[in-house]
């Protein structure tokens, strides 16, 4: 690493940093374990964690630029990113909760219940077909083998937040396909 990157103040790195790796290495040194730590405060999940804390750094190399021009300060910035990521996976849980509450048809009578999900077995498998095989793998994983979404991501090799896109997106397909008998 260049000698003194370290010593150079936020705005000296971001200007360097368009053209060095080693300059956005050290702002990313410099502020990673802050974000994480922040973004754990909101989602008390270290994977999904890490993945805002990643998210930030990404969304920092498209703003670079920007930032550099702008002589904004990096920190607030940064902090600000991290919580629009982190209250976006709030909401995308949120979401999958309700979903879930939904679809599940919640009977006084279990065998009722049962039978109900029995009379639509094909239409749910019909409707599982027609998930590309990422999304259908998710479903199954989470729903039959009951595993976590980082159980999945380590089972698949993604990452947490992968999984959780793909599991929001074959909900909405599946709760479109199935809307005729769902409760």
């Amino acid at each position: 690493m260049e000698t003194g990157l370290e010593e150079r103040n936020d705005q000296e790195l971001l200007e360097l940093a368009r053209t060095d790796s080693q300059a956005f290495t050290v702002l990313y040194s410099r502020y990673y374990r802050h974000l994480r730590a922040y973004a754990m405060s909101f989602l008390k999940d270290a994977d999904l964690a890490d993945d805002v804390a990643e998210e930030t750094f990404v969304r920092l190399t498209g703003h670079l630029g920007w930032l550099a021009v702008a002589h904004r300060p990096l920190a607030p910035w940064l902090f600000r990113v991290a919580h629009n990521v982190a209250v976006d996976e709030l909401r995308r849980r949120s979401h999958t909760q309700t979903l879930v509450q939904e679809t599940v048809a919640v009977s006084a009578d279990p065998d009722e219940t049962t039978e109900d999900i029995q009379s639509h077995v094909q239409d749910i498998r019909n409707a599982m077909s027609a998930l590309p095989p990422f999304e259908y793998t998710c479903v199954t994983l989470s729903f039959m083998e009951h595993k976590t979404t980082a159980e999945i991501s380590r089972q698949l090799g993604c990452t947490p937040r992968q999984v959780t896109l793909a599991l929001n997106y074959a909900y909405k397909v599946l709760r479109h396909a199935l809307s005729d008998i769902l409760p």
